[in-house]
């Protein structure tokens, strides 16, 4: 694979696919033993805490921010973590000026470094300085505008200063700008403190040096220059180790010279099948090398060169999605330190980590759960679950694995294969498989026993369990949903009932402005998947044949809609390039044209073939055109589209909407029905497997899928099945009670949570208070979600296979009629099975 689609991988398959164990077979026999056992300490903040560091007198110090004090403070253990002393500190100060720190951390005799710059304090505006023009629409004239003279930005002035232990502040001159090759720079330089005393710098215009300066003097020791952009860079005895994308490279801080690559580690932990970018952590180790993913922490010992999985993240706080590693330090022998922050607690978290020889390495109760891609909203219930029932490992495994070359087929397949012969997975998440085919052969249990009754509490919207009962029986139910809507001026939108009625707006508007239809442009193939669950359900005759008519006409009115589009398009990038050719910096060589092929990188070692892209591809542009995310707050600024399409990801983007429509009374948004059917898109749909042998757990996981997470107001899944869970997202009440601080706009009746601000490249902002759902737009919201009564579904195969050929037929490389016999045989002995 080349080196920049790896680059691409890396950061997108940490997000996106996991390194699964293709099937669903558990282990058997006895366990192994022995593993690391959590043990929670006291936090001595319900801030934040950062830079865990053991001093050379063995106390554990770190910073955060202390609520009794409400600054920045330092916090001091001397019994391995077990109980904190609060230490404030002192920070430079200059007249008429707030210090704020970019960078703070302990050198290892106990004084502080810190990086800070002082800037003017924030001044709360009047309501006459602080009110925007009730009209935001970027067209109108009234709209509030601040030019550049009114509004800018000042990079702030870094400085650097030591605090002795007695609280003795004294100034460091360091010019970190020398480091850079050119005008432009990386901005600011963060540092860290060494075991041997010294401070090493990051540095260089793209962040590509580390700089090494004395402990005492603050005098240039030696310069490490790694590769072209240095992610991170961590300690591990004498050794310096830089990390990027592509490599990990060790140095000697004792003499400044490279020691080389270290090759087992790259090809562990950046290698072709690692479908997790790992993070590195300063342990303060002389000889282990630590480095954490979603799945565990890792230990790579610099002798032996093995890297092995210390801690499973499916049994440990590594795994918990609402807990991020904010500090971690080796206190001894299989003894560890870490500290997270605590999402779900509004703090952070202090867990010791011991080694004990006696207990099972897996606990001995296991489950599996399975999803054809990773999910994070399923590895987080997974990891509420394992905090609840320590003695149960519940087994994620996620079908498709690009590293061994698995397809979509073959995954479903192997799922297949293994639920028939009764070794299936306990748990199935039907994202994106065929749930029916399931049911019709008795392989999924009915819920209805756990489902029912929290309907009838009114623990989960009545309706969507509705949605999947039939004969009074349950064998699926998602845990959120989104419902597809229709974004733009209002009498434009109010025009749209049917595709006929869509392709003529997206007629009109293609020859009447300079904007682009829709805010995320549409190539053929994902102009079918956002046309999909609206207008594409009836593709299937009820033999499970293809229905030639209608996919003829849908062929016909897509292709239509398409050439406008690309009319469109033409005609947003010559005004694109009409705008930034009054720039400065513009070239002549600027091109702003839109390839609509599929990237391919041009690295490519012949490995790939391009079959294997359009399936990789493919995985991708489902997840992203199947009813996309609606950003509500471009219609708020530049707005360069006229409409979107597509859902709300959730609580948060509803406040964004809520937002939009109280600052610009012509836009407004339409719910979009497929004719007499309020339909709506599932997401995380659960079922268990029939012939699973561990029901009643199983039944126990979907509970606690149902009962959703504590961070449902930012998920991007989709509105919270769970009524409860849908209603503290929305709670004024609750969002006070968690420290927001919350203001009353009393023009627009709706609380206000900060403002958003934009500005232009010619130097022209605008700033809009951000306004919190009131209690008329949350009903308004809920009788929208309450009318929905159809669950959609989706037939990936016959999806993706009307796509490629209709990308075919749009780009004139094949004929209407060759293209819906091509559907038609490709997939007649699939549909067929």
């Amino acid at each position: 694979m080349g080196k920049n689609l790896k680059k691409i991988m890396a950061i997108t398959l940490s997000f996106t696919l996991a390194v699964g164990i293709t099937g669903c077979s558990k282990g058997s026999g006895k366990s192994s033993m022995g593993r690391y056992v959590e043990e929670r300490y006291e936090s001595p903040t319900n801030g934040y805490a950062q830079n865990l560091t053991t001093l050379e007198d063995g106390r554990i110090a770190m910073f955060g921010y202390s609520e009794e004090t409400s600054k920045e403070s330092a916090f001091i253990s001397e019994d391995g973590g077990q109980t904190w002393t609060n230490e404030s500190i002192e920070l430079p100060k200059q007249e008429g000026k707030e210090t704020y720190t970019n960078n703070i951390g302990y050198l290892n005799d106990g004084r502080i470094l810190v990086s800070y710059y002082f800037a003017d304090p924030y001044v709360e505006p009047s309501e006459d300085e602080g009110a925007v023009d009730d009209s935001l629409s970027t067209e109108g004239e009234d709209s509030e505008i601040m030019n550049e003279g009114d509004y800018s930005y000042e990079e702030p002035e870094f400085k650097y200063a030591v605090i002795e232990t007695d609280g003795t502040i004294t100034d460091i001159d360091l010019d970190l700008e020398s480091y850079n090759d050119g005008e432009e720079s990386w901005g600011y330089n963060t540092f860290k403190c060494a075991p041997n005393g010294d401070v090493f710098f990051s540095a260089g215009s793209n962040n590509e040096l580390v700089v090494q300066f004395d402990g005492e003097t603050f005098e240039e020791k030696y310069v490490y220059e790694g590769s072209d952009y240095i992610d991170n860079f961590v300690f591990v005895g004498d050794s310096l180790i830089t990390t990027s994308y592509d490599a990990i490279i060790e140095y000697d801080i004792t003499n400044g010279k490279e020691k080389g690559n270290l090759k087992a580690l790259e090809k562990e932990a950046l290698g072709e099948n690692s479908n997790y970018y790992p993070t590195f952590v300063n342990s303060g180790s002389k000889d282990t090398l630590y480095y954490y993913t979603t799945l565990g922490l890792y230990a790579y010992d610099m002798k032996s060169e093995k890297a092995d999985m210390i801690i499973d993240g499916a049994i440990s706080t590594f795994g918990d999605n609402e807990s991020q590693l904010m500090g971690f330090v080796e206190k001894g022998e299989k003894n560890f330190l870490a500290v997270f922050s605590d999402w779900s607690n509004g703090g952070l978290s202090v867990i010791n980590y011991t080694y004990d020889p006696d207990i099972p390495s897996v606990p001995e109760n296991q489950l599996v759960v399975y999803s054809l891609l990773e999910n994070y909203t399923i590895r987080q219930a997974i990891s509420s679950y394992a905090k609840e029932h320590p003695d149960t490992y519940v087994k994620y495994e996620i079908g498709l694995n690009y590293g061994d070359g698995t397809t979509q087929s073959d995954a479903l397949k192997t799922l297949n294969t293994e639920i028939m012969a009764g070794n299936g997975p306990d748990v199935v998440i039907l994202d994106g498989l065929t749930a029916e085919s399931y049911i019709e052969k008795g392989l999924l249990e009915d819920m209805s026993d756990i489902i029912n009754p929290l309907v009838e509490d009114g623990t989960i919207f009545k309706n969507i369990a509705d949605a999947y009962t039939n004969d009074g029986k349950i064998y699926q139910i998602p845990t959120s949903f989104k419902y597809p809507i229709l974004l733009g001026n209002k009498e434009d939108i109010d025009s749209v009932s049917d595709l006929n009625s869509l392709v003529e707006l997206t007629k009109k508007l293609s020859t009447q402005t300079d904007k682009r239809i829709f805010e995320n442009y549409f190539s053929p193939r994902s102009l079918v998947y956002l046309l999909y669950y609206l207008y594409g359900n009836d593709w299937l005759n009820d033999d499970n044949t293809i229905n030639e008519e209608a996919l003829n006409n849908f062929f016909t009115k897509a292709n239509e809609m398409y050439g406008y589009l690309q009319t469109n398009e033409e005609a947003y990038m010559k005004t694109m390039e009409d705008k930034y050719s009054q720039l400065e910096e513009y070239s002549e060589d600027f091109d702003m044209s839109v390839d609509s092929e599929e990237y391919i990188d041009e690295d490519v070692d012949g490995e790939y073939s391009e079959e294997d892209y359009e399936d990789l591809y493919a995985v991708y542009d489902l997840q992203y055109y199947l009813n996309p995310t609606i950003y509500a707050d471009s219609f708020l600024f530049d707005r360069s589209s006229s409409l979107a399409m597509g859902g709300l990801s959730g609580t948060y983007d509803y406040g964004t909407m809520v937002t939009v429509l109280n600052n610009s009374p012509e836009i407004s948004y339409k719910v979009l029905t497929r004719g007499e059917e309020n339909i709506f898109i599932p997401s995380n749909i659960v079922g268990i497997n029939a012939k699973g042998k561990n029901k009643d757990q199983a039944k126990e996981i979907v509970t606690s899928l149902l009962n959703g997470n504590s961070n449902d107001r930012y998920s991007s899944d989709g509105f919270s099945i769970n009524v409860n869970k849908f209603n503290d997202a929305f709670s004024i009440e609750k969002m006070k009670e968690e420290g927001y601080e919350l203001e009353l706009d009393e023009a627009t009746n709706h609380y206000t949570q900060g403002t958003w601000g934009w500005s232009d490249e010619f130097g022209n902002s605008k700033e809009v208070n951000i306004l919190l759902p009131n209690d008329e737009d949350v009903s308004k919201l809920k009788g929208e979600i309450e009318s929905l009564n159809v669950g959609t579904t989706v037939n990936t195969v016959l999806l993706t296979e009307v796509a490629k050929q209709f990308d075919s037929y749009a780009q004139g490389e094949i004929s209407l009629e060759d293209a819906i016999n091509t559907v038609v045989d490709n997939l007649d002995l699939y549909l067929s099975e």
